[in-house]
């Protein structure tokens, strides 16, 4: 059996974290569901995409090493998931005028002499 990009979906989870930007599931013919991939923030610019972005298959920490949990053995394939979840970031972070906002900071002046001590 030969999986195309086609075979796969991909839905995404916009977060408010300081560096994983947004979590991913990628859906093989609609049946076979993994979660943990991440959209994560990098200090290098992504030589595809051109943004600040790095995409993490789902994988664990052992003994200080990242071992990935899901492994697409094809590299092209691996590139256009990489390609189809970052589409999907982009587009659900179009579609959220909010997102990446920071919270009001309040610039309300307080006149030491008022305050009751």
């Amino acid at each position: 059996m030969t999986i195309t990009i086609n075979d796969i979906t991909v839905k995404v989870k916009l977060l408010k974290s300081d560096t994983i930007l947004a979590q991913a599931t990628v859906i093989l013919f609609d049946v076979w569901i993994e979660h943990g991939w991440k959209i994560l923030k990098s200090d290098r610019l992504h030589p595809q995409f051109q943004d600040y972005v790095w995409i993490q298959a789902p994988s664990y920490k052992f003994i200080g090493k990242w071992n990935e949990i899901v492994f697409i053995d094809d590299s092209k394939l691996f590139d256009q998931v990489v390609e189809k979840i970052y589409d999907a970031y982009h587009l659900a972070r179009s579609k959220d005028p909010n997102y990446g906002a920071k919270e009001p900071v309040s610039t309300e002046v307080v006149n030491l002499d008022d305050i009751n001590i």
